[in-house]
C-alpha cells in the first residue's frame, strides 16, 4: 500500500512544494468527515452572506473555507491565500514561498441532495505575484466528496489518484491517469443553449446528430452541475467539460473562476494527457487580470477539444 505521504517522498519534487500538497490533503480530510456528518449536526443550508462572486454562501461553504484556511496557517511554506469566498487575498504571517489559491467547497448547491461536490486549488510561487497565467502553476488538485473521497494531484508531468481511508490515510488507486484521446461522452449544460455562441452550438448540434452527423458517432450527454464531479468524470474514463462564454455571462468574461477552477482543473487535465481551451487559446495561457476572473472554460479529450477549436476557427 502506497501512503500519499510515501509517493510524495518518492517524488523529485521539493520538500517545501511536497508539504503544500500534504496540506491540501488535511484539509481534504477534514472537510469530507465534516460533509458525512452535515445533514446529522444541522450544518446545511445558508449562512446568511453572499461572496465576492455575489453568490450565496452555503453554511459549509464558510466552514469549508476556515478548514482551508486553519490548515494552511500551520504551514511555514505556505504566504497568500486566495479563496473564492475571501474578497482579498490573506497573507499569512510566515515568510513562506508559496500561495494557494482554492475554491474550498465546489459545487456547493448540490450539498442538500447529496451530490458530489469537491475542493479544488491551485499552488503558485508567491514570490511572483498573484496574477500568474495557469503555466506557471508548480502544482494541482482537488478532493472529490462521493461515494468515497478522492484526492487527485499533479506537479505537471503527471496526475495521480489517492483515496481516503478508514484511518483517515490517503491511498495512491491510480498512478498515472490517462485521459483517452477520444471519447463519446460530453457535459454542458443543455438549459442555457439558447445563450450559446455559434460555436457552441455547432459542436453540440453535431454530437446530438450521432452516427448520422460529421462525426459519425454516438454521444451521451452527463451533467452533473459539480465541476470537481464532472471534471472527475472526465479524468477517470474520458470526456469534454464545457461552460463556454454565452450570451448572459460574456459581461463577466465567463462563469468559472480562472485562478481556481480553470487553471487547476486545466492542468490535471493537460497532465493526464487531455487539453483546455476558452475558445481562443489555452486556459494555461490566460494572463489573469483580476485574482477572481472568470473565463469560458472547456476541457477534456484531446480530440473533442479540438473539434470545439475548430468550430470556433471557424465561427
Amino acid at each position: 500500500m502506497t501512503t500519499l505521504s510515501n509517493w510524495l517522498a518518492a517524488q523529485s519534487v521539493d520538500a517545501k512544494l511536497a508539504s503544500v500538497m500534504t496540506t491540501m490533503a488535511a484539509a481534504s480530510a477534514e472537510i469530507a468527515a465534516v460533509l458525512r456528518q452535515s445533514a446529522i449536526s444541522g450544518q446545511t443550508g445558508l449562512a446568511g452572506h453572499t461572496n465576492v462572486q455575489g453568490e450565496d454562501q452555503k453554511a459549509l461553504d464558510v466552514i469549508s473555507n476556515d478548514i482551508v484556511l486553519n490548515h494552511i496557517r500551520q504551514n511555514p511554506e505556505i504566504s497568500i491565500l486566495v479563496s473564492e469566498e475571501l474578497d482579498e487575498p490573506v497573507h499569512i504571517e510566515n515568510q513562506g514561498t508559496y500561495l494557494v489559491a482554492t475554491d474550498p467547497l465546489d459545487g456547493s448547491s448540490n450539498l442538500d441532495v447529496n451530490v458530489t461536490v469537491g475542493t479544488i486549488f491551485s499552488i503558485l510561487d508567491a514570490r511572483k505575484g498573484l496574477l500568474q497565467p495557469g503555466s506557471a502553476q508548480l502544482g494541482a488538485g482537488y478532493a472529490a466528496y462521493g461515494p468515497a473521497t478522492s484526492f487527485v494531484i499533479t506537479f505537471g508531468p503527471s496526475a495521480a489518484v489517492f483515496t481516503l481511508n478508514d484511518d483517515g490515510v490517503f491511498v495512491l488507486t491510480t498512478e498515472k491517469l490517462a485521459v483517452p484521446k477520444a471519447s463519446a461522452e460530453y457535459a454542458i449544460n443543455t438549459a442555457r443553449e439558447r445563450l450559446w455562441d455559434d460555436a457552441t452550438k455547432g459542436y453540440v448540434a453535431e454530437n446530438v446528430a450521432g452516427e448520422t452527423g460529421p462525426a459519425g458517432k454516438r454521444y451521451n450527454m452527463r451533467w452533473i452541475g459539480s465541476m470537481v464531479a464532472d471534471v472527475h468524470r472526465i479524468l477517470m474514463r474520458g470526456g469534454i467539460f464545457l461552460y463556454p462564454l454565452d450570451s448572459e455571462n460574456a459581461a463577466k468574461g465567463g462563469r468559472l473562476r480562472l485562478l481556481y477552477e480553470g487553471n487547476p482543473m486545466a492542468m490535471l487535465v493537460a497532465a493526464a494527457g487531455g487539453a483546455s481551451t476558452t475558445g481562443q487559446q489555452s486556459v494555461l495561457d490566460v494572463v489573469p487580470t483580476d485574482i477572481h476572473q472568470r473565463v469560458p472554460v472547456v476541457l477534456g479529450s484531446a480530440d473533442e477539444v479540438a473539434r470545439v477549436v475548430a468550430w470556433y476557427a471557424q465561427a
